[in-house]
């Protein structure tokens, strides 16, 4: 638990850091449009969504057990020595994402322990940089 006291500690550390920053811009002086803004809070919503996600990855991979049996014929499987490592293309941005993976050597089969691969989902559809606030 004092794990997940800390991440959280360090994510609202983050998001009072961006939150400050964004204030601290507000004033006649800044010259910044409502279009200005809008991007500025949406970058810092990205960075926040993307400390989430790999927050949530990191926290799912603890989680998995240290033994696993094999589905098939219930027998320990054994894990290789390096995680698959893949990106994930998030609405936010990309995902660096590591998956152990547990092989029978009686069955000849491998999978997560954590459940099936995360699908890629199809390219994101951006706003048009030309696209304007209300």
């Amino acid at each position: 638990m004092a794990d997940v006291d800390k991440d959280r500690e360090q994510f609202l550390k983050e998001a009072g850091r961006l939150y400050d920053e964004m204030i601290s811009r507000a004033g006649l002086t800044s010259g910044d449009t409502f279009d200005d803004i809008e991007i500025q809070a949406e970058g810092a919503g990205r960075q926040l969504i993307l400390k989430l996600i790999k927050e949530r990855l990191a926290a799912e991979e603890k989680g998995q057990p240290q033994e696993v049996l094999c589905p098939n014929c219930q027998k320990p499987m054994r894990r290789p020595a390096k995680p698959s490592a893949r990106q994930l293309d998030t609405a936010s941005g990309v995902v660096d994402y590591t998956r152990q993976h547990a092989i029978c050597d009686c069955c000849d089969e491998s999978f997560s322990p954590s459940g099936s691969a995360a699908e890629d989902s199809p390219p994101r559809v951006e706003r048009p940089a030309d696209a304007k606030g209300l």
